[in-house]
């Protein structure tokens, strides 16, 4: 038996020899997959929407309701995620550079909005609202924006926005039809009152 077993292997080293190299590679690949995908649970993962909200409560029955421009941002990765203070950018297509927002909810602006400290964090699969803007506040900063890039006011309907956390990952923030709306508007105002 142990005969047969010693031809066989003389016969065949290269084939064997084959299998264990192919074997090595394959132990190689898997622990770099799995390194790869560990390496990958640790980043920063974050979805981004920025929406107009409409401020509802018992005690504006009959009173103009406060609009705010907000931005939700939700921590899909398993790491938590620390937002900080400057985090929120408007970007214009071909130019350099980007717009940084001041979030409206740093400060007590009004009684509606609660103060939130900065740096903030979001726990993993949690979510949290930022107040950026009051409406007509984000109505006069986009027109300022317009006012720079005049010469090239087209480019607005492709204005994006960018959320950028503590550890510097940049991602990018779906814009809700409501702020396409209220861009579109202050771009046809600024487009009337440059034929005056």
């Amino acid at each position: 038996m142990l005969k047969w077993l010693e031809q066989l292997s003389d016969a065949n080293q290269h084939t064997i020899a084959a299998l264990g190299a192919i074997s090595t590679l394959a132990a190689v690949v898997v622990s770099l997959v799995l390194a790869l995908i560990a390496q990958r649970s640790s980043r920063t993962r974050i979805n981004a929407r920025a929406a107009v909200s409409v401020m509802f409560h018992s005690t504006l029955e009959g009173r103009p309701k406060p609009k705010y421009v907000t931005v939700t941002i939700t921590n899909v990765g398993l790491m938590p995620v620390m937002i900080p203070f400057s985090f929120f950018h408007w970007k214009m297509p071909f130019k350099s550079g980007s717009w940084m927002i001041n979030p409206w909810d740093y400060s007590q602006h009004d009684p509606w909005v609660p103060q939130r400290t900065y740096p903030a964090e979001i726990r993993p699969r949690g979510s949290a609202t930022f107040f950026l803007s009051e409406i007509d506040r984000f109505r006069s900063t986009m027109a300022e924006m317009l006012q720079e890039v005049s010469h090239l006011r087209w480019r607005v309907r492709f204005i994006k926005a960018i959320v950028l956390t503590d550890d510097g990952k940049i991602f990018k923030v779906k814009l809700d039809k409501t702020i396409r709306r209220e861009v579109a508007k202050v771009r046809r105002t600024a487009k009337a009152l440059s034929h005056l």
